[in-house]
């Protein structure tokens, strides 16, 4: 799997072809959460991946599509912040020993979740894309006890990292978001929207899956708490979760899921975005 490790190494090359880089802030455990900024311009936009512990192919992904936007003159900015869940991919990569003051209550939970390599929650047991102030607590899977996903957390916010992309997202105040999920070839951009907004996010959503070819949700929804429904609520700007590859291959998710032909379809996504708002 493309761990945490990896991307600090692509964080340094990233510098070296002369991206800006920083971090959002930092995870349950301490772990600095790298951003890459490529562009410049007016526009702007993020693009997050990894929220989920078992899907840091997002991340990969991610690095790619850093790659391709360092190569073209990009009009606006871009965000890039490949993994948002640092801890929770470690987890899956080096077990509870690594993280010694949780480790017991890693273990409990892990026992009870069947293991780590399907965990999604972050080391508290949390469910990150459940715990954003957006219907918080209402979605259809949400669960109020720790869990390897969908505990949504003792209050919206209540975990480190939620809280530092809430931050970075207000101090950037981007135009629209991308959020990166595995897996299903699908994308969802509503969250109770306006009529006025929501036809220009649907017709924004279209746009994007001219080249992605996915499933394109309709104006309904079963969940609450996410990334994208907090930015969609909370900054009326368009917000988009895109679950990539196919529902061929089944999680735990090896790097031979990330096929160059779904890498394809997504590196130039950031660069329509930016010319759709």
């Amino acid at each position: 799997m493309y761990s945490y490790f990896d991307l600090l190494q692509d964080i340094e090359r990233f510098k070296l072809l002369g991206a800006e880089v920083g971090a959002v802030g930092y995870s349950e455990s301490g772990l600095l959460i790298p951003f890459i900024r490529v562009g410049e311009g007016e526009k702007k936009i993020i693009v997050t991946g990894a929220i989920h512990a078992r899907e840091s192919l997002t991340a990969k992904l991610i690095v790619r599509q850093i790659d391709y936007a360092l190569n073209r003159r990009i009009d606006g900015r871009i965000y890039f912040v490949p993994m948002l869940n640092p801890d929770g991919v470690l987890l899956i990569e080096k077990g509870a020993d690594y993280f010694p003051q949780k480790a017991e209550f890693l273990k409990t939970a892990g026992d009870v979740y069947g293991g780590f390599s399907l965990w999604k929650a972050n080391i508290n047991g949390v469910d990150l894309n459940t715990n954003f102030d957006a219907r918080w607590g209402k979605g259809a899977k949400n669960t109020f006890t720790p869990s390897g996903e969908n505990y949504v957390g003792a209050y919206p916010f209540s975990q480190s990292e939620s809280r530092a992309i809430r931050d970075f997202t207000l101090k950037i105040y981007p135009d629209a978001t991308v959020s990166y999920h595995a897996k299903g070839r699908e994308i969802y951009w509503y969250f109770y929207q306006s009529e006025s907004d929501k036809k220009r996010d649907f017709a924004i959503a279209k746009k994007l899956n001219e080249r992605l070819k996915y499933t394109l949700r309709k104006d309904e929804t079963d969940s609450a708490g996410g990334y994208k429904d907090w930015c969609v609520s909370a900054l009326k700007i368009p917000a988009f979760t895109i679950e990539i590859i196919s529902d061929e291959f089944s999680h735990p998710l090896s790097d031979s899921a990330l096929t160059e032909e779904e890498v394809e379809r997504n590196l130039h996504l950031p660069l329509t975005l930016l010319g759709e708002i």
